[in-house]
């Protein structure tokens, strides 16, 4: 149950540097002599790193579900790095 916890934790942080920068890679204007292929190719990669980003938050609430009867405090910490600002950027956005 530790290394789950363990584990979640370390996703959390991954998950969340994934979608930010799947996010802020979305940000700004393509200079006008870039291809459109390219900006394309990009688009595609800052998708999917963000949505590997939002699989990573996934599994750790996973991670922490399944470990909280083992280690509660790091498990409850995993799931408040994610529902937490989570929480705030929903909350920014209305």
């Amino acid at each position: 149950m530790g290394r789950s916890a363990n584990t979640a934790l370390a996703l959390v942080v991954l998950g969340w540097l994934l979608a930010w920068y799947g996010v802020m890679s979305q940000f700004g204007d393509p200079a006008p002599t870039v291809p459109e292929s390219v900006i394309k190719r990009q688009h595609d990669v800052s998708t999917t790193i963000l949505l590997l980003g939002i699989a990573c938050l996934m599994g750790t609430l996973w991670l922490s579900g399944r470990s909280f009867a083992g280690a509660r405090r790091r498990s409850l910490l995993a799931a408040a790095l994610v529902v937490v600002p989570a929480g705030i950027v929903l909350a920014a956005l209305y």
